[in-house]
C-alpha cells in the first residue's frame, strides 16, 4: 500500500488499465494460439476420417473378392478407380502405395504410378514414403507431415497427410492438407478476433484516460493553488472550478470558501489599520497644514449650526470607509459667543479641526 503511494495518481490510473489490457493480449494470444491448434488438429481428425471412409470402399471390393464375385485383380481395378475419382474440400485426393513403397493409384500425378518411391524425399530431405511404410508397420495408421507440390503447382508447400494400413491387400491409402490453407483460416480467424479486440481495448484506454484527466487535472489544480498560497505568494483570488457533485467539486468549494474568507479578513485588517492611523497622521501635521488640507477637502465636512448658545458650533468630518463612524469637533469655549456668526468654513478651517480629542458623533 505505501509503495503505491509513491506513484502519483495518474501513473496509478495507467497501472488499472495496464493490467487489463495485458491480459487481455495474454489471453488473446492464447486463444490465438488456441485456435491454430485447433484448426490443425480438426483438420489431422478430418483427414482420419476421410481416409477410414475411403478404407471402407477398398473392404467392400475385398469383400467381393472374397465372395467370389470378383477376382482380387478386378477388385483393386475397380477398388483404386473409385478411389482416384473422389475428392473432398474441393481439390483433396487420396492416394494408394504399397509397402515396398511403390505407388499404385495417383490421381494428380500419374507417372508417379508403377515407380518405386523409396528414393524419393521432399526438399527437407525427408524420405516421406518410407516414414509412411514404417508408421502403418507399427501403429497400423497415423499421420505424415512433408512438403508436397499442390496440384497443378511444381513448388512444394508443407502438408499434413494422414496414412493408414489395408492388410489383406498390402495397401496404404492416405490423404492430407496443405498447411497453408490452415494458415489462411487461421488468419482469417485471427483477423476477426482481432476485429472485436482492437476497438474494445482502445475504448477501454480512452475511457480509463477521460477518468484519469478528470481525476488528475482538478487534484494538480488544488496542489498547486495551496503550494501557492504555502509559499506566501499565492494569489487569494484564485478560483478552482468546483462544477460536479464528486469529491473533488467538493474539495475545490471549501478551497474557493477559505480563500473568500482569508480575503475577507485580510480587507478587515487592512481597513483597522487604516483608521487607526489616520487620527495620528492628522495629528502631527501643523494648524496651517490641517487647515489648507481641510479647506482642499471640503466635501469631507458639514456644518452642524448651534441649536442653542449652549450648544457647541461643530464641524462633522466623514470618513473615508463605512465601517468607521463621522466624528466632530468643537470651537473652543472662547469662540462659543460669537458661534452664531461663524461661518461653515471658518469652523471646518479652525484648529480645532479635524481634532485629536474627538468623540463619535450623536
Amino acid at each position: 500500500m505505501n509503495s503505491l503511494r509513491r506513484l502519483p495518481i495518474n501513473r496509478r490510473l495507467w497501472l488499472i488499465i495496464a493490467m487489463p489490457v495485458l491480459m487481455l493480449v495474454l489471453l488473446g494470444a492464447y486463444m490465438l494460439h488456441q485456435i491454430n491448434t485447433d484448426l490443425y488438429a480438426g483438420k489431422a481428425e478430418k483427414t482420419q476420417h476421410v481416409v477410414q471412409t475411403a478404407v471402407g470402399i477398398l473392404k467392400y471390393y475385398q469383400g467381393l473378392e472374397a465372395s467370389g464375385k470378383l477376382s482380387r485383380e478386378q477388385a483393386q481395378q475397380q477398388a483404386s478407380e473409385v478411389i482416384r475419382g473422389l475428392r473432398y474440400a474441393g481439390q483433396e485426393y487420396f492416394w494408394i502405395n504399397d509397402q515396398t513403397p511403390t505407388m499404385i493409384m495417383h490421381p494428380t500425378n500419374a507417372k508417379l504410378e508403377g515407380q518405386n518411391l523409396s528414393a524419393l524425399k521432399d526438399p527437407d530431405g525427408k524420405a516421406l514414403f518410407n516414414d509412411m511404410v514404417a508408421i502403418t508397420r507399427s501403429q497400423g495408421a497415423g499421420p505424415v507431415d512433408y512438403r508436397w507440390p499442390k496440384p497443378g503447382a511444381s513448388e512444394p508447400v508443407p502438408k499434413i497427410s494422414y496414412v493408414e494400413l489395408f492388410q489383406p491387400w498390402g495397401w496404404i491409402i492416405g490423404s492430407g492438407v496443405y498447411v497453408d490453407d490452415v494458415q489462411a483460416e487461421f488468419k482469417s480467424q485471427a483477423l476477426k478476433a482481432l476485429a472485436i479486440g482492437v476497438p474494445a481495448t482502445l475504448l477501454l484506454i480512452t475511457l480509463v484516460v477521460m477518468i484519469s484527466r478528470s481525476i488528475a487535472v482538478p487534484l494538480q489544480q488544488a496542489v498547486k493553488a495551496m503550494a501557492n498560497i504555502a509559499s506566501g505568494e499565492g494569489d487569494l483570488t484564485h478560483q478552482l472550478d468546483d462544477q460536479g457533485r464528486d469529491e473533488l467539486a467538493t474539495l475545490a468549494g471549501h478551497f474557493n470558501a477559505f480563500t473568500g474568507k482569508m480575503r475577507q479578513v485580510i480587507r478587515q485588517l487592512l481597513d483597522s489599520a487604516a483608521s487607526s492611523t489616520r487620527p495620528l497622521a492628522r495629528s502631527a501635521t501643523s494648524p496651517a497644514q490641517r487647515s489648507s488640507t481641510a479647506s482642499n477637502r471640503p466635501s469631507r465636512w458639514s456644518w452642524s449650526p448651534p441649536r442653542s448658545t449652549k450648544s457647541p458650533t461643530a464641524c462633522r468630518m466623514w470618513p473615508r470607509t463605512p465601517s468607521t463612524p463621522p466624528v466632530k469637533c468643537t470651537l473652543p469655549k472662547s469662540r462659543r459667543a460669537r458661534a452664531s456668526t461663524i461661518s461653515m468654513p471658518a469652523c471646518c478651517r479652525s484648529t480645532s479641526c479635524p481634532p485629536l480629542s474627538t468623540r463619535p458623533w450623536r
